[in-house]
């Protein structure tokens, strides 16, 4: 990938338009605007951060977080994506005696004596054992899902984990704002002329309209710039439909 800086594109902006360099800054401005706004939906500026979980399982986010594409565990040089979970609580507990945040306290499903929800042994809850702790088969409605999982919980800038990662470490792969871009801002060459024509749009006395030539300017560069970036070929499809057959058993 060929990339530019906004630097290049505000100073190719002021040639092609034959304007002196005072007009950089006004260029730069712009420039770093039109940058963010693309960044949500059509450039995606895509950040990855290796986080620590807190104490009570909470992960503080970055500044410039958007939206979260995947909180995965690393396992070597593979992540494993985490499901998001709903039924997470935002409120969090104090201790009562050190007044700090806890985590939540988990559902007790057994005691000492190895009792779960009051049957013996633990197997005795399922329908399909009988006395001899032997499978009699026809085990239908078990769910296949896992329980482990995040939400995120923007009211408090923070990831909250289920039990079990307590000061460990994951993987945070997430959608930047774009806030901190700057002159040196290393972004994709084909956004290039995008900016220009936003700049131009900005800069013209219909700035506030969204159906000037201007502003259909910028949309149409807007959308060959969502067709350039996309890299899907035929062969992706082809594997995509044919990774979604698969064999079973036959008699």
């Amino acid at each position: 990938m060929i990339l530019t800086s906004l630097d290049i594109i505000c100073r190719r902006w002021l040639l092609e338009r034959s304007l002196p360099i005072h007009f950089y800054s006004e260029a730069l401005f712009h420039s770093s605007t039109c940058l963010r706004e693309l960044s949500f939906d059509t450039l995606q500026i895509i950040n990855s951060a290796n986080l620590p979980v807190g104490s009570y399982g909470e992960i503080n986010l970055p500044d410039d977080f958007v939206d979260d594409l995947s909180v995965c565990i690393p396992s070597g040089g593979a992540l494993g994506n985490l499901p998001k979970q709903d039924w997470i609580t935002p409120l969090r507990i104090h201790s009562t005696t050190t007044g700090e945040f806890v985590p939540q306290e988990s559902l007790s499903l057994g005691n000492d004596d190895n009792t779960f929800w009051g049957f013996p042994n633990g197997w005795s809850y399922y329908w399909n054992i009988n006395d001899y702790g032997e499978s009699t088969g026809r085990f239908f409605g078990q769910p296949g899902g896992i329980s482990d999982g995040y939400k995120v919980i923007k009211q408090r800038r923070q990831i909250q984990m289920t039990a079990g990662f307590e000061d460990s470490n994951v993987v945070l792969l997430y959608i930047s704002d774009g806030q901190s871009v700057d002159n040196a801002t290393q972004i994709d060459t084909f956004a290039a002329r995008t900016i220009h024509t936003y700049i131009d749009w900005q800069r013209s006395p219909s700035a506030t309209d969204k159906d000037s030539r201007e502003a259909r300017t910028f949309q149409n560069e807007q959308r060959k710039l969502r067709a350039r970036l996309n890299d899907l070929t035929k062969t992706d499809i082809i594997n995509i439909i044919r990774n979604s057959f698969h064999a079973s058993i036959k008699n």
